[in-house]
């Protein structure tokens, strides 16, 4: 995708690499991707991978949302991946943790 975002999935898992930047342009765009995504396969969990991303604002924190309520409900399960502490603070200063959990590898033996 443009927006530096990349859409895997492996099983029923959907990987989201977020893009470097987290904003409302990128933000809107990820909707799109994951949405296109999730239609093409059965997915039960989608991972947001952090790995990359340095920055996010508000209009991040309302797409994960957004994601966990489509995700709620159908019966599936969000999770956050390799966040920066930057990133982290963000996450945990909006209460994004009380919903979503972080991914680890006991996470992925469960989701093949």
């Amino acid at each position: 995708m443009e927006n530096g975002a990349n859409y895997k999935v492996r099983g029923t898992v959907l990987y989201a690499l977020m893009p470097k930047e987290v904003d409302h342009h990128s933000s809107q765009e990820m909707k799109l991707g994951i949405a296109e995504a999730r239609g093409r396969r059965k997915v039960t969990r989608l991972v947001f991978d952090f790995s990359k991303t340095d920055f996010m604002d508000s209009s991040g924190i309302g797409m994960i949302l957004g994601r966990y309520k489509e995700m709620a409900a159908v019966g599936g399960e969000v999770f956050v991946k390799d966040a920066s502490p930057r990133v982290k603070k963000i996450l945990e200063m909006s209460g994004i943790y009380r919903i979503i959990q972080s991914w680890d590898g006991q996470n992925e033996e469960r989701g093949r």
